[in-house]
């Protein structure tokens, strides 16, 4: 970790007079020198000769005509791509295509973990959202004379924030942000270098987090558009098709089942064979759930019937056998105020043969027309499901599968993916992915999607 504050040391310790620069004085932008010490093998940080020439009209504009200096334009800048940590700070100089300028520039980008930056005590700047900084970049700009003696040496210290966006996958630490967003806030942060203020100036970055592909929903979401959902008063309201949607799931009831009274007149006698199927019922304990629903819009209201089985004997060392699971087959109802309109069933933890993650490969979550390759080995993640609702309603089929590694929820109607869900309890933000069934549909199984007796007890 040494190495890695090698170069701050430099920037730190020396005592570096800042001149005054004459009008006939020529500059040449000799290099851009770039290394990350989180991932020192990967890709996204290193720097395309059109993104170098970016550094350098920013340059131009805030540092070297102020300074009153020419930059030989006939010099194409450099760029070196460290290997090593014990390479940080060290600038290698040569300057036989350059010798007749007066003055060189460097421009030295490094990436450190924000423990390595927050633990080093040369650096005495404020940085007040610690928790919510992922990476920290420092950017220097050095300018040496003939003699090889620095004449100017600032370092700007830029905090990365990763801010949520409409994207949807599975959300990556390193690299923070995609290439992208990545050199367009070190470009904001070249921006600050100018002749005067301090030596070490600090800034923060918020940049949309990045998400690792996958061959699940990225297909399925590719540059689909994004409906926001309020939920802050209680309802679900959208707009689709230029008209407000407004829903609402009121608290679920439940009600316990007497399995020791074989009468008729058990209101829940019609269900005793199912639940008569069940092994090692007698600590185990089932009930009816009722899930009003309401259509507000459309002045509908729909009612879930569902039977559950809670066993107390939970073994938390069993996770994959959970203390609530709804009852097998389809004897769960749909209702459309009194009248039967449909049937489900719950399985829980369907498998996902095939389904996979790649930390490998990085994109936006929003459009994977740009997928980033990193020089990495990470090893695939599998994708899990947490449940899939499977019924009818009328004659059609649908199915809701809940992915709660990342609070989505997918909809297919007939075996057709037609809607995704992004949040936990409430949905945040839907992505429309086929379009033509009616709203009359679609917005009831969104209503099942986020239906209190589906959601995981806290």
């Amino acid at each position: 970790m040494k190495n890695s504050f090698y170069f701050l040391s430099l920037v730190f310790t020396q005592c570096v007079c800042i001149v005054a620069f004459g009008q006939s004085n020529q500059v040449t932008f000799e290099q851009v020198q770039m290394y990350s010490s989180i991932q020192p093998e990967g890709k996204y940080w290193r720097p395309s000769a059109t993104q170098v020439q970016a550094f350098t009209s920013i340059l131009d504009s805030a540092l070297f005509n102020p300074l009153q200096l020419q930059r030989d334009t006939s010099y194409l800048t450099k760029i070196k791509i460290l290997n090593k940590s014990n390479q940080i700070g060290k600038l290698v100089i040569d300057w036989s295509q350059s010798a007749s300028s007066a003055f060189h520039a460097y421009l030295e980008i490094y990436e450190l973990l924000p423990v390595q930056t927050f633990n080093n005590s040369m650096v005495n700047v404020v940085i007040p959202k610690k928790d919510s900084i992922q990476s920290t970049w420092f950017l220097t700009c050095t300018i040496l004379d003939q003699n090889k003696k620095p004449v100017f040496q600032k370092t700007i210290l830029m905090g990365i924030i990763p801010i949520s966006n409409q994207g949807i996958g599975y959300p990556m630490n390193v690299p923070v942000t995609t290439p992208k967003s990545l050199f367009k806030a070190i470009q904001s942060g070249i921006s600050y270098f100018d002749k005067d203020g301090e030596e070490l100036t600090y800034i923060e970055a918020k940049v949309p987090i990045s998400y690792a592909s996958d061959n699940f929903m990225m297909p399925l979401l590719h540059a689909k558009p994004r409906i926001s959902v309020d939920t802050s008063k209680g309802f679900i309201q959208f707009m689709q098709n230029n008209a407000l949607v407004v829903l609402r799931t009121p608290a679920a009831t439940m009600q316990k089942i007497d399995t020791k009274d074989k009468t008729t007149n058990n209101p829940f006698f019609a269900i005793l064979p199912e639940i008569k199927k069940r092994t090692n019922t007698i600590f185990k304990e089932y009930y009816q759930a009722l899930q009003p629903l309401r259509n507000v819009s459309e002045n509908k209201d729909y009612t879930l019937e569902a039977y559950i089985e809670f066993n107390p004997m939970f073994d938390p060392e069993l996770p994959a056998t959970p203390p609530i699971r709804f009852l097998p087959d389809s004897i769960h109802k749909i209702f459309s105020d009194t009248n039967l309109i449909g049937r489900f069933k719950v399985i829980e933890q369907p498998a996902t043969t095939g389904f996979m993650f790649n930390s490998n490969q990085i994109y936006n979550g929003y459009d994977s027309n740009s997928i980033y390759t990193l020089n990495t080995k990470y090893p695939k993640g599998n994708i899990f499901l947490f449940k899939s609702i499977e019924g009818t309603i009328g004659k059609d089929a649908f199915k809701i599968l809940f992915n709660n590694q990342i609070d989505v929820r997918i909809i297919y109607i007939n075996n057709e993916a037609i809607m995704a869900a992004k949040g936990r309890n409430k949905p945040n933000y839907l992505i429309p992915i086929q379009q033509g069934y009616p709203s009359s549909i679609t917005t009831l199984l969104l209503l099942i999607a986020y239906s209190e007796i589906f959601q995981s007890p806290n």
